[in-house]
């Protein structure tokens, strides 16, 4: 039995002092939780064994309430398991909200049913309503019923920034959808079976029944893996990937471990409720995310403090490059297709043409303050020179 993993992930630009009162007020109000547990130590796996950081990211999860989650998904009857992690990134000083959710064959009803509902609670996360009252698609928040499962997230991420005088909003988003099965099969073939639900859950298109074969298998274009069992597609809302790992290659890979090491490696065994944690996606969508957020910040900046442009431009260029260092080389590719596909390097190239212009202009506006003051500078050797050679005629006169 497959299911389908899914999560959604926002980036928010952050200082430290902003990021200080999130975390730690956060907490006081009862609000966050340190990431432990099950999925802590899921998480820390991984990112012990994918990536690198001078200062590790701070990772909080929205704390639970007594009987049941302060965030809810529901349709209907039906309840959805969910988890929030609250992340500040002191690297790139940013923070990401990352939603986790699962949908198995128990949550839906009918054929590729859970396809539909993934789809559905994507257009939710990006804020589509309901208009079906307690039937409907709605998140929870609280004691509180949202038609969206946006506004339940805008409801805690306002409540977890208030008092920190934050102007930026949810606005940058991405998913990644994960489709889990157990088999070790190669899952190049169920794509080209049918892409087409894969189309949809990576584009949110609930029509994806009616695409044609050959327009969803092109818009996926080609499969990224370094394993025969996973296939990674990129799209311009994110991720979806299909992973089939079994026990046998954990029990190889431990074996394999325990030989050099003396002990199995713990990211091989993971087998998390959290879409793209294994093989590191959910790393890459975040990096991602966090650069289209903070160019845009920039993009903002530049705008509004012209003289800025230089140091904008070189703090750019030093994140860029802090995100290009972190990850292993063999899911580097991967991040390199997802920023191609998200339209990153058409926001950097509006940023260095902003960038340009503010320098043409800061240019021109240079020339002409030193050509004024050049000018101010004659007229007044002139009227010293003027007033010299009076001072020297009535000095002739005097003398007479």
């Amino acid at each position: 039995m497959s299911a389908v993993l899914l999560t959604f992930a926002w980036a928010v630009p952050l200082s430290e002092r902003e990021a200080e009162k999130v975390l730690d007020g956060g907490r006081d109000r009862g609000l966050l939780a340190h990431l432990d547990g099950k999925l802590g130590e899921e998480w820390t796996a991984a990112e012990n064994f994918l990536a690198s950081y001078t200062t590790p990211p701070r990772r909080r999860v929205l704390r639970k309430r007594t009987g049941g989650s302060r965030l809810s998904i529901r349709i209907g009857e039906v309840s959805l398991p969910c988890e929030l992690v609250v992340t500040w990134h002191p690297a790139y000083h940013a923070m990401t909200l990352v939603l986790a959710t699962t949908i198995t064959g128990q949550a839906a009803d009918g054929p590729a049913a859970e396809f539909d509902l993934a789809i559905a609670v994507l257009q939710s996360l990006q804020g589509r309503e309901t208009a079906n009252g307690s039937d409907g698609l709605h998140g929870g928040y609280g004691e509180k019923s949202f038609p969206s499962l946006l506004k339940a997230v805008t409801h805690i991420f306002e409540d977890l920034t208030r008092g920190c005088g934050l102007t930026e909003g949810l606005g940058r988003k991405g998913w990644c959808v994960e489709l889990r099965s157990h088999d070790g099969h190669p899952p190049a073939q169920r794509v080209a079976a049918d892409p087409r639900p894969f189309y949809g859950m990576a584009t949110s298109d609930e029509g994806w029944r009616f695409v044609p074969r050959e327009v969803a298998r092109e818009a996926l274009g080609p499969s990224w893996g370094t394993r025969s069992f996973v296939a990674a597609y990129t799209m311009a809302g994110g991720i979806v990937c299909l992973n089939s790992k079994d026990s046998d290659y954990v029990a190889q890979q431990d074996e394999l471990m325990r030989g050099p090491f003396g002990a199995a490696e713990p990211y091989f065994g993971i087998d998390t409720d959290i879409g793209g944690l294994d093989h590191g996606m959910l790393f890459i969508l975040e990096r991602v995310l966090i650069r289209m957020a903070l160019a845009d910040q920039w993009l903002a900046s530049m705008k509004q403090a012209g003289s800025r442009t230089r140091l904008l431009r070189g703090s750019l260029d030093d994140i860029l490059e802090m995100l290009h260092s972190v990850l292993p080389p063999e899911i580097d590719s991967l991040e390199r297709r997802l920023v191609t596909s998200m339209g990153v390097e058409r926001i950097i190239a509006q940023l260095d043409r902003q960038a340009e212009a503010m320098d043409e202009e800061t240019r021109y506006s240079y020339e002409n303050t030193v050509s004024s003051r050049v000018t101010r500078l004659t007229v007044v050797t002139v009227v010293l020179t003027v007033v010299t050679i009076v001072l020297g005629v009535l000095q002739v006169l005097v003398s007479l």
